[in-house]
């Protein structure tokens, strides 16, 4: 960094605890940095030399694309070289997971040099949890170095927890409650079980208590009631006894209203995918909303209750009331 204009030019991000890793990407660390932005009012930049957001791997240069407020300029290490931004954030993408190879060719120290040097007024760093502590390599001084000279209020740990987090080894500690309430007899599927409990506690608030929910219900079941005309792959679909992880439906009354899908990481296969949209386009027809939720994504509960809030009055306004007399 080469000008100091009174800032605070440290920033240290370390995610939840947890494999946040996808073919060499990590929303986590993309989620955790927009949460970030945010709190501190700082999602528009307003600084002469914009800022830039350097990843090892172009898939996660990728992804933060459609992540990442416009004015960001995204790239791989490599691509940002004799490039410099007034704001550099360094996104490290590795988890416990990483492979000998894969943590050399991040923890190298050409590679960190070339990110930290980019920023002429703050560089902010995007890690996992003790991911490269073991190692004891350059990211590893560089954490050290962060934590020791960068603010306390400038240290965030864990700043977006998902529920979805229950489904790894190691987890932050805020969610035990959730785990404590999950019932196995909801699903075979840990993750299924996250989503059939959240349901619960979101139908148990008012104004939702109106409205339950069924677990796999036959997708001829719910096409049975539309009149709508099918493709034969999607006829094919439906005769193979395709499913629905979560179905709801008002206590009084039959007509399914909404469905919630479940996608783990195999959803990212090229068969499942195509699955996935022959289902899409059958619940399009029907003209029955669905609402997919990634096991890699986060706020499943703020995203279950805004699909759920499509079918509750909104709330009355009291200050409104007209007292009688």
């Amino acid at each position: 960094m080469t000008m100091d204009n009174g800032e605070k030019p440290l920033t240290l991000l370390v995610t939840a605890k947890g494999n946040h890793t996808r073919n060499n990407s990590n929303l986590r660390e993309l989620d955790s940095l927009l949460a970030v932005l945010e709190a501190d009012g700082e999602s528009l930049w307003e600084g002469e030399d914009g800022r830039g957001f350097i990843a090892p791997f172009k898939n996660q240069a990728m992804l933060s694309g459609s992540c990442l407020p416009a004015d960001f300029v995204k790239a791989t290490v490599h691509k940002f070289q004799g490039r410099e931004c007034d704001e550099i954030v360094f996104s490290t993408v590795l988890d416990k997971y990483k492979s000998p190879e894969r943590l050399n060719f991040v923890d190298d120290a050409r590679m960190v040099n070339v990110a930290v040097s980019r920023a002429k007024s703050r560089f902010t760093l995007v890690t996992g949890d003790n991911v490269f502590k073991t190692s004891n390599g350059h990211i590893a001084a560089l954490i050290r170095y962060m934590e020791y000279y960068a603010d306390d209020g400038q240290v965030h740990r864990a700043p977006v927890i998902s529920a979805f987090d229950l489904l790894y080894k190691e987890y932050d500690r805020s969610l035990e409650r959730l785990n404590k309430r999950l019932n196995p007899n909801d699903s075979l599927f840990k993750s299924e079980q996250i989503v059939a409990q959240i349901l619960r506690e979101a139908l148990a608030q008012e104004p939702r208590r109106g409205i339950m929910f069924h677990r796999e219900i036959r997708l001829m079941q719910l096409a049975a009631v539309a009149r709508a005309s099918f493709t034969e792959r999607e006829l094919e679909f439906m005769r193979n006894a395709a499913r629905c992880d979560f179905v709801l439906y008002f206590k009084v009354g039959k007509t399914p209203l909404g469905v919630i899908e479940v996608d783990g990481g195999y959803h990212d296969d090229p068969l499942q995918i195509e699955r996935d949209a022959v289902k899409n386009s059958i619940l399009n027809k029907c003209g029955i909303p669905l609402l997919r939720l990634r096991t890699i994504e986060s706020r499943i509960e703020e995203k279950v209750a805004a699909f759920l809030d499509q079918w509750t009055p909104p709330a009355r306004d009291e200050s409104r009331r007209v007292s009688p007399g």
